[in-house]
Formats: structure tokens, C-alpha cells, sequence
């Protein structure tokens, strides 16, 4: 009887479904199908496109959560539950950039029709905050700010506990595309690419479909190009 047993270390790391039928030829597709998920449960390959898998070498991108932003996430909660809440800030850039920062800011993420509400509220304990209308210099002089700025709407998130914080994807094509953000743009920013796309998992239809809701699809279509790593 065939087995459906296949040597993952003689393959590339980035595999379509082709790849599969081809190292098990003869098969039935059901029983490659059945080993294609058998191999995903088991966390050895990782779905990062329709019918477009890669090894799991490259690790999860994870955000640290900091008690500042557990803080500040509680209590917009607790003030605006019914409005979704996206926290982050900008330490992660540190493991991808070419050149360490050296400031930071928390970032706050919410409706379109929140901001100014946010802004307000915010402000009643803390001085240091703004919005990006209100930047009116680089990013960098805004060390120890909190940034307040509109959440596209289906924008990539994930969950830690309660806490809503940007996948790997909306952090990318934030760091490309947004105006606040333009001392990452230009050279530094296809560093960031090629470091997030050989150290993690970066899901392409994820990030370009982000891309396309605010409009940059064709810039983020640019920075993968020279970027092996993803396909």
C-alpha cells in the first residue's frame, strides 16, 4: 500500500499544491489533500496564499505588549465599546529596520468617526497626545506621544487576551504607504520588507488585499518583487 509520507527538508520554502501531487504521484487527490492538512495541523507548513503554502521555519510575528498598552486599550474600552481598537507601538521596527530607533510612541488605531473623540479623551489624562493632522513635524519628534489615527476598515488584527494589535501585514503596509510613518519610507523600508519576509510568515494575500483597501496595492506589489522570500 502507498504511504503519503513526504521528506520536508528536500523542499523549498515556499510550496503550491503542484508541489504536493508531485512528490506523491499516483496518489489519490483526496489522500494529497488529506496530507497537505495533516501537515498544516502539525504546524510543519503554514497556508500563506490560496493553494500557496511555506515551510514553517520562519517563525510568527509577535507584538510585546506593554503595560501601557493594556492601559490604554482597557480603558477606550471601557469608554468606547462599541468601536473597534487597534494598539501598537513602534519597538517591533527595531528587529526589522536597518537602523535601530531611538524613540517611540504608542499608536491608537480606531473608527474613522472615533478620532476626534479618542483624541479628546485621551487628552483629559495625558498631554502627549496627537493626530496625525496635528503632526506637524517627522514622527521622531513625538518620542513618548500617543498617536491617534483612523483604522481602516477590515485592516488586519490579532488578538492577545482582549488586546487588538496589528498583524505582521497592516504593520508593513502602514510602515510603506502612511505619510507619518515617512522616515521608514525609501531605502529603510525595503530593508524592513526583505527582513519580515525572511524571518516570518508573511501571508501575501493578506497583505496586498490591505494594500488594495488603501489604495498602495501597486507600491506593496513593488517591495515584494525583489523579495524571494515570498512568492
Amino acid at each position: 500500500m502507498r504511504t503519503a509520507n513526504i521528506n520536508l527538508a528536500h523542499m523549498g520554502q515556499t510550496l503550491a499544491t503542484a508541489d504536493f501531487f508531485e512528490m506523491m504521484p499516483g496518489l489519490p487527490k483526496q489522500t494529497v489533500y488529506s496530507r497537505i492538512r495533516q501537515l498544516a495541523i502539525g504546524g510543519e507548513i503554514k497556508r500563506v496564499g490560496r493553494g500557496v503554502y511555506q515551510r514553517t521555519a520562519k517563525t510568527e510575528f509577535d507584538i510585546d505588549v506593554t503595560s501601557q498598552m493594556e492601559h490604554i486599550f482597557k480603558e477606550l474600552s471601557s469608554q468606547f465599546p462599541y468601536i473597534d481598537i487597534c494598539v501598537w507601538d513602534l519597538l517591533p521596527i527595531n528587529a526589522l529596520s536597518q537602523h535601530l530607533i531611538n524613540f517611540n510612541l504608542c499608536v491608537v488605531d480606531v473608527d474613522r468617526d472615533a478620532v476626534e473623540a479618542v483624541y479628546e479623551n485621551l487628552r483629559e489624562t495625558n498631554e502627549r497626545v496627537l493626530t496625525t493632522k496635528r503632526m506637524f513635524d517627522g514622527i521622531a519628534s513625538y518620542d513618548g506621544y500617543i498617536l491617534v489615527r483612523k483604522l481602516v476598515t477590515d485592516s488586519p488584527v490579532s488578538k492577545i487576551g482582549d488586546l487588538r494589535v496589528p498583524t505582521l501585514e497592516k504593520l508593513l503596509v502602514d510602515l510603506a504607504c502612511d505619510k507619518e510613518f515617512m522616515v521608514f519610507q525609501g531605502h529603510e523600508i525595503e530593508h524592513i520588507f526583505t527582513n519580515a519576509c525572511a524571518q516570518y510568515v508573511v501571508n501575501k494575500n493578506k497583505l496586498l488585499r490591505y494594500a488594495g483597501r488603501k489604495n498602495r496595492r501597486e507600491r506593496i506589489e513593488q517591495l515584494l518583487i525583489n523579495n524571494s522570500s515570498i512568492n
